[in-house]
Order: C-alpha cells, then structure tokens, then sequence
C-alpha cells in the first residue's frame, strides 16, 4: 500500500515547494516508478541528475527546484514526465558568451 504522496526512493525532492524531483538512481525505459503515490512507466531512461516533474505542470508554469525558480514550461508536462530543454525554457539569465563583451 502506498500513501497518495510517496514518491519512488530514487527519486529526491530537495525542498519542500519543489515540483520537480531529481533523479538519484537511474530508471530504465518502461520500468514502474512511483511519483506522489501513482505507479507510472518511464517513458525514456531517466537519468542519474535529470529531473522529473512531480505534478502535472501546465504550459507557462515555473519549474521549482531546491525552492528556486529555474525554468518556464514551454508546454504541459505530465507527473512523472522527463523536464528538460525539450519542455523547459530556463530562467537563467544569460550574461555573455565567449568572445563577446
């Protein structure tokens, strides 16, 4: 039995506000996960250090992690989900590249 919140041990929230959690230990394409109490099927290997989101996150919504703002969603993204530059605009702010001043 699983309670609505739990989440799979190779998963990590670092702060409490998150909605992405972090993967901790790898999880292979079509294995069962557990995101807040919902048995899901990875979609794609998740790996070591990506981040997954831990609710549905609408188009437009500021992705948290260790309760900093670090991306804008460029479309929904399901609980469980892969969060990434595919799906994920960063709020970073750019400076200067190399060879610019």
């Amino acid at each position: 039995m699983t309670s609505p919140g739990e989440n799979d041990p190779r998963l990590l929230r670092l702060a409490d506000g998150d909605n992405v959690l972090i993967v901790i230990r790898a999880i292979a394409e079509g294995e069962p996960f557990l995101v807040a109490g919902a048995t899901m099927l990875a979609p794609v290997t998740l790996p070591i250090g990506f981040k997954v989101a831990a609710a549905d996150l609408p188009e437009g919504c500021i992705a948290i992690r260790y309760a900093m703002p670090i991306g804008r969603t460029t479309r929904a993204i399901g609980r469980g989900e892969l969060v990434h530059t595919h799906n994920l605009e960063s709020l970073y702010m750019r400076t200067h590249g190399r060879g610019e001043a």
